[in-house]
């Protein structure tokens, strides 16, 4: 099921803020293929955008930052997505 509302976007973070490692199952299911798209058009390497992406949603749990984002979802994403890729090229 895509998530495609704010109201249910909404929901997705309150179970994320609240540690629901289902929640963060969907969560990724839900976003990673399109951020691997973004990932690999900036970076043009598919194992370093593989590793960008599962590196932001593995800070995303570890840090519990969830509060820090606002629906729409995709928007947070692809904003830190494409910041980890600008220091990925730059490193």
């Amino acid at each position: 099921m895509k998530t495609n509302d704010l109201e249910t976007e909404q929901q997705l973070l309150n179970k994320l803020k609240s540690r629901d490692i289902q929640a963060f199952k969907q969560f990724y299911k839900e976003y990673s293929d399109d951020l691997l798209i973004l990932a690999f058009s900036l970076l043009d390497n598919a194992s370093l955008a593989i590793r960008t992406v599962d590196e932001l949603f593995e800070r995303l749990w570890v840090d519990a930052k969830f509060d820090s984002i606002d629906p729409p979802i995709h928007k947070f994403l692809y904003a830190e997505l494409k910041k980890n890729c600008r220091n990925k090229r730059n490193d």
